[in-house]
């Protein structure tokens, strides 16, 4: 069987550069990449692929979800107050009942990142 050895979530934005730029000195992202309306992102493992899509009706007014991308983390809490001192709209972190603890965050395009950290305690089997 073939196996799957690498993601990227690609995400339309209406302003590359400002999207770039707040991936960057907001969440700490290195851009590895930017050519024709791209910008290629990467932090750790979450890699990122901003493309230019002008008049798209931003994520912020779409009423569903969508899309949330998650990404797991080994210290919640510090990441958080990165995000936080840098100014990022971010929600604080909560202990969910399924083992994680987790925060999210709503990016320029109303991009929806969750990043979550896993629990000493096992996880429920049902969750």
């Amino acid at each position: 069987m073939a196996s799957i050895f690498e993601t990227f979530t690609i995400l339309a934005v209406e302003d590359v550069d400002s999207s770039s730029d707040f991936y960057v000195h907001k969440m700490g992202f290195q851009e590895t990449l930017r050519t024709g309306g791209w910008s290629f992102l990467e932090r750790g493992s979450l890699r990122l692929r901003i493309g230019h899509c002008p008049g798209i009706i931003p994520m912020s007014e779409c009423p569903d979800h969508s899309l949330i991308i998650q990404a797991n983390v080994d210290d919640a809490n510090a990441l958080y107050s990165e995000f936080l001192a840098n100014g990022v709209d971010v929600s604080e972190p909560d202990d969910k009942p399924w083992g994680f603890r987790e925060f999210g965050v709503v990016t320029l395009d109303g991009h929806r990142l969750m990043f979550v950290q896993r629990l000493e305690e096992t996880v429920p089997q049902d969750a």
